[in-house]
């Protein structure tokens, strides 16, 4: 009786272990970022990029323009807005998404301060360029104005394969599930 409950231990033992390679060691060979994931996979991105290296990324995203208050180089991005901490950590809502590296056209941005979802999305698939981080340095807000003070945003670089312009009516300009 001790043998067939130790076989049994051990098979669940396996059987875990197997469960935890495949999810931790990014047993995906693709993901879809889409409104029940966008959040969770982006927050899983930012802590653990290499999971994401070399697989097949699509989303759903708004463009996003910004200007780095340090070096003045503008970046376009695809991001989507969410809750302070994952990006800046002024307390104000941010953004959350990639900074797009694409040969072809990406659409102008469009309403981009407004607090609405009147923007110009795409849906982009491609890759992360590598597990590094790229910082992108903004003014910090208090009460809604302008600090003197400087935040940063943690963006990974998005090699984008495929791009087109979307409706994006029924996209959540919000996310954070």
């Amino acid at each position: 009786m001790k043998s067939f409950s130790k076989k049994i231990a051990r098979a669940v033992c396996f059987l875990c272990a197997a469960l935890c390679f495949l999810t931790a060691c990014g047993g995906a060979s693709s993901y879809e970022l889409n409104e029940t994931t966008f959040f969770r996979v982006m927050s899983n991105m930012l802590y653990y990029p290499e999971q994401f290296l070399g697989k097949d990324v699509s989303l759903d995203c708004f463009v996003y323009e910004i200007r780095d208050a340090e070096t003045g180089e503008l970046f376009t991005c695809g991001v989507r807005k969410c809750s302070s901490g994952y990006g800046c950590t002024c307390g104000n809502d941010t953004i959350i998404g990639f900074i797009l590296v694409y040969d072809g056209q990406i659409p102008k941005a469009r309403n981009q301060s407004a607090d609405t979802s009147d923007k110009t999305w795409i849906h982009i698939k491609g890759k992360l360029e590598s597990a590094d981080k790229k910082y992108v340095s903004v003014p910090a807000y208090a009460d809604g104005k302008p600090t003197e003070t400087l935040e940063k945003i943690y963006f990974y670089r998005f090699l984008v394969g495929e791009l087109s312009e979307i409706d994006g009516s029924g996209l959540n300009y919000y996310v954070t599930k």
